[in-house]
């Protein structure tokens, strides 16, 4: 049975390859029919990472990057913009990062949202919208929420079920909803140092 699914995942791969545009570096092993819906945006992959999320577009031209030795788990990457994942991260399942709040706050100019929907058309006018980076070494457990704007710092965890809302400092440990720190690491400590 996992010969047939590994087949399947690779016969999806060369098709997404062949119409998005997807790049992936040697020894990265990815989940390609998460990646169907990426005809709308750039998606680039690092060396000797896994990529098991789910990742849509909700505009052309939206870029998300990954890195090297970077592990994402059955979560989703929603971009309109940019999303961007440093080298050596951990992203557990059910993730979600977003770079946009999707709709208006004002309802008048959500009203058609459906329609539009219906119509193959999104208006972003008024629909706040900001770029997502996630640090080199960091740490995302499961189903943790990650919105627009925010910046996790170099070496940061982010506990399980956090949303997170605002910039997370480098070493910084932080749980809950909204995301507060609880801890300081110590990037110079015998732990890190391995």
């Amino acid at each position: 049975m996992y010969n047939v699914i590994a087949l399947l995942n690779w016969l999806v791969g060369v098709l997404v390859r062949r119409r998005a545009r997807v790049s992936c570096g040697s020894g990265s092993k990815v989940r390609w029919w998460g990646l169907r819906g990426c005809r709308r945006g750039i998606v680039s992959i690092g060396t000797g990472s896994i990529v098991k999320a789910r990742i849509m577009f909700d505009h052309p031209g939206g870029s998300i990057q990954i890195g090297d030795r970077t592990s994402i788990g059955a979560s989703l990457l929603v971009c309109h913009t940019k999303i961007t994942v440093g080298n050596d991260v951990l992203i557990s399942w059910g993730v979600t990062i977003s770079d946009h709040d999707s709709h208006s706050l004002d309802w008048r100019q959500r009203a058609t949202d459906v329609s539009d929907w219906i119509a193959g058309r999104k208006d972003w006018k008024g629909i706040s919208r900001r770029p997502v980076t996630i640090s080199d070494r960091a740490w995302i457990g499961f189903g943790a929420t990650i919105l627009k704007g925010v910046t996790v710092g170099e070496g940061a965890i982010i506990g399980a079920c956090t949303v997170v809302t605002k910039d997370v400092p480098p070493y910084a440990v932080v749980v809950g909803n909204p995301a507060r720190v609880v801890r300081h690491l110590d990037p110079d400590s015998e732990v890190f140092r391995g």
